[in-house]
């Protein structure tokens, strides 16, 4: 059974591309609506007629045959070209098999079933919310139902987190109105989570629950870095969804995986390997072969960025380290511009190290900005 839907077709299907694959005549053309596709035949099986008066409009993803007056998306063009009547399952099968052609990848979903095993979240709702609505917070920073249920977002409006003091006794900490954002190994085991204020009033803009281990020694979404050989590693958890939804709009990146580090570092030195670096050793295992870092447009994010990528050029990794704007990072910026960011990445090399060092990119700019 075809797993694209209609909507994956009408946006991904390249119709030029499928034109070119099935030898149908075709040549381009500007109407009133944009660029169009004059097709020589048209596609409706009762017509079929081949003077050149059939068109398909490239930005609205609708076509029309001028004799015989049918209509018809990109969905219903295939299945006219291939005749497949009614039998529309063969038809969405058949576009997926075009798609896969073209070098369609599906937008990635988590693909580690997770434990929470012993940690008990503060009372908290999953987000999209049961009615399927979400946070107009989230919303507005262009993270959807999608990207929550990716990451396993849920909003907590009275909750409370209960821990136990270094002499025994029973405390508990506020996670009201936050965003919680569980914390999972790379095998799917909830380990800790934050808390992200919503109100702006709090002094804390992270919380996170005591008692619990820190989220420094683990990589967010590290446990669906699977069957892949290239991560970008983002700093926070919206920087790292920010990726996620920049790489699902393009094809070509969706095979690429999104991970945190949870700040300007990366954690090291532990003798069991229960770090952030001994834990890339265990993505290394599974195949990752590439680690672009994608941190902070600043002077300081770059020479924490160079540090990293030479402790993981060292456990065999290819690194590329990307360049965001000044002063900005990846949920700060559009879509294109982190993909932007990612192709002009520069491989880490010694020699790439001893330069950015003695002229850092963004030195120009810190230097005006403080000057003004």
């Amino acid at each position: 059974m075809a797993r694209v839907s209609f909507d994956q077709i009408q946006e991904e299907l390249d119709m030029e591309f499928f034109l070119e694959r099935e030898s149908i005549s075709f040549r381009e053309t500007r109407g009133t609506s944009g660029i169009q596709l004059n097709i020589k035949t048209c596609p409706n099986p009762a017509c079929r007629d081949e003077r050149w008066r059939t068109y398909f409009g490239i930005e609205n993803g609708k076509g029309n045959c001028f004799v015989c007056g049918v209509s018809f998306n990109k969905l219903q063009y295939v299945n006219f070209h291939f005749d497949h009547g009614d039998t529309w399952r063969t038809t969405f099968a058949t576009c997926e098999e075009i798609l896969r052609d073209q070098g369609y990848r599906p937008k990635r979903q988590a693909m580690v079933q997770v434990v929470h095993g012993d940690v008990v979240l503060p009372v908290s709702d999953p987000l999209p919310l049961p009615d399927g609505s979400n946070l107009a917070y989230l919303e507005q920073r262009g993270f959807g139902a999608d990207i929550c249920r990716y990451f396993e977002l849920r909003w907590c409006q009275f909750g409370w987190w209960k821990f136990k003091d270094a002499d025994g006794k029973a405390q508990t900490q506020n996670f009201a109105d936050r965003v919680l954002i569980p914390v999972f190994d790379l095998d799917g085991t909830l380990k800790t989570f934050q808390g992200r204020d919503l109100t702006g009033t709090s002094p804390k803009k992270y919380l996170f629950p005591m008692e619990l281990p820190g989220t420094g020694r683990y990589l967010l979404n590290g446990h669906n870095a699977v069957a892949t050989d290239h991560v970008v590693m983002g700093e926070g958890a919206f920087d790292v969804a920010a990726i996620k939804l920049a790489f699902d709009e393009d094809s070509a990146l969706r095979n690429i995986v999104a991970v945190g580090s949870f700040g300007k570092h990366l954690s090291y030195g532990a003798p069991d390997g229960d770090d952030q670096l001994g834990r890339f050793l265990q993505l290394k295992g599974r195949g990752v072969k590439t680690v672009t870092i994608m941190w902070d447009g600043e002077v300081a994010a770059l020479l924490a960025a160079l540090d990293a990528a030479k402790k993981l050029t060292g456990l065999g990794f290819t690194v590329r380290v990307a360049l965001l704007p000044f002063e900005k990072d990846p949920n700060e910026v559009t879509g294109d511009v982190v993909r932007k960011a990612f192709y002009a990445a520069t491989v880490w090399t010694p020699a790439v190290d001893i330069k950015w060092r003695l002229r850092n990119p963004y030195a120009a700019e810190a230097k005006a900005k403080t000057a003004a």
